[in-house]
C-alpha cells in the first residue's frame, strides 16, 4: 500500500479552498433572517412569496428620497388603544400608480406610489406615497400630503399617520390648515375628526382675514375647532392686529365674530394708548371691548380703572362703571365716582355719582365733589365743569355752591348760585363769585351781588362788611385787603393794646376798603361822606350787632377731604338765629330811671 502525504503547502491551500466553497452557504444561511430559504422552498411557498404589482398605464412619477422615505415610516406617536378593540370603517383605497406587497419583506403594509388617493368616512387623502396597514386600519402617508373633509376643512403637510378607527389624523412638517377664512401654520399637528379639533403643541401660527383686516394668534400651544370656530392658545401668546398687539399666556378667540377672550394678565399696546386686564373680552372686529377688574387704559397722560370699562379702541371712547378712576398725570388731577367716561382724540372726560375732583398741583391738595364732573383738554387750555351740590376742601380755603366752573385760559375759577367760601376765620358770600389765580394760588376774589365778609372775633361777636361789588386780594393764600363798591357798610370791633375788644363801629358809605395785617383787621377807609357809631361793649344793643343781611353759615363748612360728601340743605336760618338769641341773652338791658312817686 503506497502512502501519500502532504506537503505543508498543500495542507495550507486546501483549507484555503474549503472556505472558499463554504462563503456562499454562509450568504445564503444569512436570509434565514426573512423566514425562507430559496434552497429548500417548496413550489407553494414560492408562489406565496411573488410580488404583486399593478402595472401602471403611464409612467410613474419619481418620488424624491426625502419626501417618501419608503424604506421605514416616520416615528410618529402611535395611539394608545384600551385593551377593547377600536373598530372603525376601513380606509378605502380609490387610486394609486403601483402597488406592491410581500408578506415575507413587509408583511404589516402595502407600499403605494405615485397619485395615490384614500377615502375614509367624507374625508379624502392624497399624497406621493404611503404605507397602508389594512389590518390596523391605519396609513402613513409622504410627500404633498393633502387631506380635504367637505368643502371647508384642507389640510396640508409633508408626513401624515392617519388611524381610521380614532379618526386621528397627525400631520408633520410645513403643516397648513385651512378653513375658509382661517389658516393654521405649524410643524407638528393632531387633528382629532371625531371632536373636529386640531391642536399643536410645539409653536403655531393662526391667521383669520375678515375683509380688510387681518389677525394673526401665535403661540407655543394650542388647539382650533372649525365647527366652533374657537381657538384656545396657551404660552407666550401673542394677537398681532393692525392696529395693536395683545399679549398673555392664554386667550379663547373666536375667529367667525373676532372676539378674544381675557382669562390671565393682558397687555394691549397701540400707538393710541396702552390696556392692561386680567378679565374680559377684546372684540378685534369692532375695536370694542368688556374689560372687568382688575383692569386700566392708559393712554397719553390719562389713566382709567374700573370695576368693569367699555373700552371703544377705534373712537378712543372708555366707559368705567363702580370705583371708576381717571388720573391725568399732566395736570396732576384725579376724578373718581361710580361712573366715569373718557374721550381720547378730544381730550374729554366726565365723573358722576359720587364724583371727586382731587388736585395736587401745588403743595395744598384740593378735594372737590359734585354730582357730575366735566373736564376737556385741548392743545393749549384745560376746562373744568361742577354741576350741582358742589363742596370742596383744601387746607387754606374751602367752599360750597351749586355749580362752579374753570378754564386756565384765563385761570379764573367761577362759582355760581349763591357760593359760600371760608378761610381762616372769614366767611364769604354773595349772589356769584369768580377767583382769579396766578401761578395756581389766588390773586384776588369777585364778588358780585349782595356781596358780604364776616369774620368771627367773639362768642357772638362778627367783623362785618357788605356791599354791592366785593374785591378780595390775597398775598399767600391771605386776605390783606377787601374793596367794596356801592351801598358799602361794615360792623368793626377795635381791639385794645391788650387785644381786648373796646366796642363797636357802625360805618355806612358809597365805597369802603379794609386792610389786614396778620389776618387781622388793621385799617378802614369809607369815603365819601361816611357815617357812623360806635358803641361800647357795655351799651353794645343785641339788634346792631349784625348787619341786615348777615348769616352765618358755619355748620355747612367742610371740615375735611372726606366731609365734602355731606349732604347739606342749605337753610341756615335756624343757625343764624341761635346766634343772634345768643347775642340777645348776652347783651346788657337798658338801666331804667327809678320813678319819683
Amino acid at each position: 500500500m503506497v502512502k501519500y502525504t502532504l506537503s505543508k503547502d498543500y495542507r495550507h491551500k486546501i483549507q484555503v479552498i474549503c472556505f472558499l466553497c463554504l462563503f456562499p452557504i454562509l450568504i445564503v444561511a444569512q436570509s434565514g433572517n426573512f423566514g425562507f430559504s430559496p434552497l429548500r422552498m417548496s413550489k407553494k411557498a414560492a408562489k406565496q412569496t411573488e410580488q404583486v404589482t399593478t402595472k401602471p398605464k403611464k409612467a410613474v412619477k419619481k418620488v424624491k428620497e426625502q419626501e417618501a422615505p419608503l424604506i421605514a415610516p416616520p416615528s410618529f406617536p402611535r395611539v394608545k388603544k384600551s385593551k377593547e378593540t377600536i373598530s372603525g370603517k376601513k380606509i378605502n383605497l380609490e387610486h394609486s400608480e403601483t402597488l406592491s406587497y410581500d408578506k415575507f419583506v413587509n408583511p404589516d403594509y402595502q407600499i403605494l406610489t405615485g397619485d395615490v388617493r384614500f377615502r375614509h368616512e367624507g374625508a379624502y387623502l392624497f399624497c406621493d406615497s404611503a404605507h397602508y396597514y389594512t389590518k390596523s386600519n391605519s396609513l402613513y402617508a409622504y410627500g404633498n400630503v393633502h387631506m380635504e373633509q367637505g368643502d371647508s376643512i384642507f389640510l396640508y403637510g409633508a408626513w401624515l399617520y392617519y388611524d381610521g378607527n380614532t379618526k386621528l389624523v397627525m400631520v408633520r412638517e410645513k403643516v397648513r390648515l385651512e378653513n375658509k377664512k382661517v389658516t393654521l401654520f405649524t410643524d407638528s399637528l393632531n387633528y382629532d375628526r371625531i371632536s373636529n379639533i386640531g391642536y399643536f403643541f410645539d409653536g403655531g401660527l393662526l391667521v383669520n382675514e375678515d375683509g380688510d383686516v387681518t389677525n394673526e394668534l401665535s403661540s407655543e400651544y394650542g388647539q382650533y375647532s372649525p365647527a366652533t370656530k374657537m381657538a384656545d392658545f396657551k404660552h407666550d401668546v401673542k394677537l398681532v392686529h393692525p392696529e395693536f398687539v395683545m399679549t398673555n399666556q392664554e386667550l379663547e378667540y373666536n375667529t367667525a365674530t373676532g372676539k378674544a377672550r381675557i382669562f390671565c394678565p393682558t397687555e394691549i399696546v397701540a400707538d393710541s394708548g396702552y390696556v392692561y386686564s386680567e378679565n374680559g373680552w377684546y372684540n378685534t372686529k369692532t375695536d370694542k371691548s368688556l374689560l372687568l377688574k382688575p383692569s386700566y387704559i392708559l393712554n397719553n397722560h390719562r389713566r382709567l380703572t374700573g370695576d368693569s370699562i367699555n373700552y371703544d379702541n377705534k373712537n378712543g371712547i372708555g366707559e368705567a362703571f363702580g370705583n371708576a378712576v381717571l388720573i391725568d398725570s399732566t395736570q396732576q388731577v384725579t376724578l373718581k365716582g361710580n361712573y366715569g367716561y373718557s374721550e381720547e382724540k378730544t381730550n374729554y372726560a366726565l365723573m358722576s355719582d359720587s364724583a371727586l375732583m382731587i388736585e395736587h398741583s401745588s403743595k395744598d391738595t384740593l378735594f372737590l365733589h359734585a354730582d357730575t364732573l366735566l373736564a376737556r383738554k385741548d392743545s393749549i387750555y384745560n376746562e373744568v365743569t361742577a354741576f350741582h351740590g358742589v363742596r370742596f376742601f383744601r387746607s387754606d380755603v374751602q367752599g360750597v355752591c351749586d355749580s362752579l366752573y374753570y378754564s386756565t385760559r384765563d385761570s379764573v375759577l367761577s362759582f355760581y348760585y349763591k357760593p359760600i367760601l371760608w378761610s381762616e376765620q372769614q366767611q364769604l358770600t354773595g349772589e356769584f363769585m369768580q377767583l382769579y389765580t396766578k401761578n395756581k394760588e389766588p390773586d384776588y376774589l369777585h364778588i358780585q351781588k349782595a356781596a358780604m365778609v364776616i369774620s368771627q372775633e367773639g362768642d357772638s361777636l362778627f367783623n362785618q362788611s357788605s356791599g354791592k361789588d366785593l374785591i378780595a386780594y390775597f398775598d399767600s393764600s391771605q386776605v390783606v385787603r377787601v374793596e367794596i363798591k356801592g351801598n358799602a357798610e361794615t360792623i368793626y370791633l377795635p381791639r385794645d393794646e391788650s387785644k381786648t375788644i373796646i366796642g363797636l363801629n357802625h360805618l355806612e358809605g358809597s365805597s369802603l376798603n379794609l386792610f389786614m395785617e396778620n389776618k387781622k383787621m388793621k385799617k378802614i377807609i369809607v369815603w365819601p361822606k361816611p357815617k357812623g357809631k360806635f358803641y361800647p361793649m357795655d351799651k353794645l344793643p343785641s339788634e346792631d350787632r349784625y348787619l341786615k343781611n348777615f348769616d352765618w353759615y358755619q355748620s355747612i363748612r367742610p371740615v375735611g377731604p372726606n366731609d365734602v360728601f355731606r349732604k347739606i340743605i342749605k337753610t341756615t336760618a335756624s343757625e343764624t338765629q341761635k346766634v343772634r338769641l345768643k347775642a340777645k341773652a348776652s347783651a346788657i338791658p337798658p338801666v331804667k330811671k327809678k320813678s319819683n312817686k
